[in-house]
C-alpha cells in the first residue's frame, strides 16, 4: 500500500468482509482524525499528538497494551525501517506507562 488513503479503502473493505488482519474500528478512526488535524504538519508534530493521546489513554485505562500492539502492525507496513524502528521504542516506551 503507497498512502494512508489506500490503507483505509482497504480496512474499510475487511471491515465489511469480516477478513483477516481486520482492525478495531475505534483505532482506525483515532488513526484517522490524528491524520487529519496533522494534515501538513510535521512528522515529529504527528509521532508528538498520537504518543501524548496513547499516553493519555494508557493512563486513563481506556488503551491495552494490545492495543497499542494493533496500532502499531498497522502502521508499520507503512514505514520505512528508520521510522519502524522509531515507532517499536514508542511502543516499547507506552507499555511500560
Amino acid at each position: 500500500m503507497q498512502d494512508f488513503n489506500e490503507y483505509a479503502k482497504h480496512n474499510e473493505y475487511t471491515q465489511k468482509n469480516g477478513d483477516a488482519g481486520k482492525v478495531d474500528s475505534n483505532l482506525f478512526n483515532l488513526v484517522n482524525s490524528l491524520a487529519s488535524r496533522f494534515d501538513g504538519k510535521s512528522q515529529n508534530e504527528l509521532i508528538s499528538a498520537i504518543y501524548e493521546e496513547a499516553k493519555k489513554g494508557k493512563m486513563q485505562g481506556t488503551l491495552s497494551n494490545n492495543d497499542i500492539d494493533n496500532f502499531a502492525s498497522m502502521l508499520a507496513p507503512l514505514l520505512d525501517d528508520k521510522k519502524r524502528k522509531i515507532l517499536h521504542k514508542i511502543v516499547n516506551e507506552l507499555k511500560k506507562i
